[in-house]
């Protein structure tokens, strides 16, 4: 027969270790998923800036560049095209030749700027300086296009 010969003394102190051990692994689990919170919300708000960054990269290559008029044109369908008359799209272009200038907004215009005896004809082997126009929240609200 078996003699067991730890007292309840023993016992308790046992069972005490064990709970305490249980309640530091429990607070180190709280405090590593509150970390995890916080780490996976700064990753969140970087990919949304990473998002940002890359949506407007297409306009940001115009800056200080220059370009043909022809791009200039492939621009305004691109960004303005889908925009009527009623609708102003998210930037606008402003285009300075040695004739006119002319701002846009929406796609209305884009007959006209391919019509060389229109005012608003843009020569496509002009060249322009673009310049991208950022408001004070460093969104991009419009570029201009102005002939060299």
């Amino acid at each position: 027969m078996k003699i067991n010969h730890i007292t309840e003394a023993v016992k308790i102190l046992i069972f005490a270790a064990t709970v305490f051990i249980t309640c530091i692994l429990v607070t180190l689990g709280f405090q590593a998923a509150e970390t995890a919170k916080e780490i996976s919300g700064s990753a969140i708000s970087s990919m949304a800036e990473i998002n940002s960054d890359l949506k407007d990269s297409d306009i940001k290559k115009y800056d200080k560049t220059e370009v043909y008029g022809s791009d200039v044109v492939n621009f305004i369908k691109k960004y303005l095209g889908d925009y009527s008359v009623t609708e102003t799209a998210p930037v606008y272009v402003l285009v300075k030749t040695s004739l006119a200038e002319n701002t846009y907004t929406n796609g209305v215009y884009i007959s006209d700027i391919r019509n060389f005896s229109n005012a608003m004809y843009i020569k496509p082997t002009a060249v322009f300086t673009g310049e991208v126009i950022k408001n004070a929240n460093d969104v991009i609200v419009g570029i201009n296009f102005i002939q060299i």
